[in-house]
């Protein structure tokens, strides 16, 4: 038996574990936000393709601050599903730190 199949083995085991634990992470991060987060009206700003996705950036003003936030995230990979340029879109964010937010799809 080859001496670096055990290795890659590892290796490959470890980097799905990694990604497991960062998408649970994700996951509860964003649950988290969207049972404690607040709301506020936003702005698109710019929209790009990024490879197969699209990443829309935007602001929003959270309640009390003085300063608008810039923020990017990632789109869904359907065109349709993209907000335009200068639409209006609500945004969800967390009180304790303004950099965690999100756009909520219609319907959310």
């Amino acid at each position: 038996m080859d001496p670096a199949i055990p290795v890659v083995t590892v290796l490959a085991a470890l980097a799905v574990l990694a990604a497991f634990r960062a998408s649970r992470r994700a996951r509860r991060d964003r649950e988290r936000l969207d049972t404690e987060g607040l709301l506020a009206e936003g702005e698109v700003l710019e929209v790009w393709q990024d490879g197969t996705a699209f990443r829309v950036r935007y602001r929003y003003t959270p309640a009390g601050a003085a300063e608008p936030v810039l923020r990017t995230e990632m789109a869904p990979c359907l065109r349709v599903l993209v907000p335009e340029v200068g639409e209006k879109v609500r945004v969800r964010y967390d009180p304790r730190d303004f950099r965690r937010s999100r756009i909520l799809r219609a319907g959310e």
